[in-house]
């Protein structure tokens, strides 16, 4: 005997396999590993889709582009061709953006020192160095701030010293210059006095009795 439940579950399962006749993935030259619901790019779940890209990495490049749903570009982002990426970074979804910032030439990421999303702008923070950093000294989102003082050159660090967040002032008490110490050894920071003194005191020569 048939119960409703088989019924359903018939009915959904023919419903799946005439939208895989239908799919236009289907369709391109190479065949896709998919399974129906799970390994598919138009998954009801994020996790199917990006389990689809992670088994498929040579369709990441084609489903990047910016005709297909915003959900399937951010998880075919992960997966494109690095030499797809510059195209990728002027993509008006921000977790697009991100994922080709990771593996765009950086001559292609310093543009997005000043993007709109404090997520791209940290991105961006984390693949340069020094003084491609400078303009970003100011970032207004604490999280890309300090990103940029622990990856800026020593020389940089002390434009940061009137920074409110304690967290950077930490790190600026960890790697500026010994000539700069004494500016940070009345921090209103505990912890910070406490590195300044610890550093200090191999600096400054023992004193011995006569």
């Amino acid at each position: 005997m048939t119960t409703d439940r088989g019924d359903r579950r018939m009915t959904g399962d023919a419903d799946r396999h005439e939208e895989c006749a239908r799919c236009s993935v289907r369709q391109w030259p190479w065949p896709a590993r998919c399974r129906p619901g799970s390994v598919c790019p138009f998954a009801q779940s994020a996790f199917g889709v990006h389990r689809f890209f992670r088994r498929n990495p040579l369709f990441g490049t084609r489903c990047a582009t910016p005709e297909w749903p915003e959900g399937i570009r951010r998880a075919a982002a992960a997966r494109a061709h690095p030499y797809y990426a510059p195209e990728l970074l002027h993509d008006p979804d921000r977790h697009v953006r991100r994922q080709a910032i990771k593996r765009a030439p950086l001559d292609h990421v310093s543009p997005l020192r000043e993007d709109a999303d404090a997520g791209v702008r940290a991105a961006v923070a984390r693949r340069l160095f020094g003084s491609d950093l400078i303009i970003m000294i100011d970032d207004p989102d604490v999280i890309v701030r300090r990103i940029v003082a622990s990856r800026v050159t020593t020389h940089m660090l002390p434009l940061m010293l009137g920074d409110a967040d304690p967290h950077i002032r930490r790190v600026l008490a960890r790697r500026i210059d010994v000539s700069w110490l004494m500016v940070l050894a009345e921090d209103p920071t505990a912890d910070v006095r406490a590195i300044v003194a610890s550093r200090l005191q191999w600096v400054a020569p023992a004193s011995r009795p006569d």
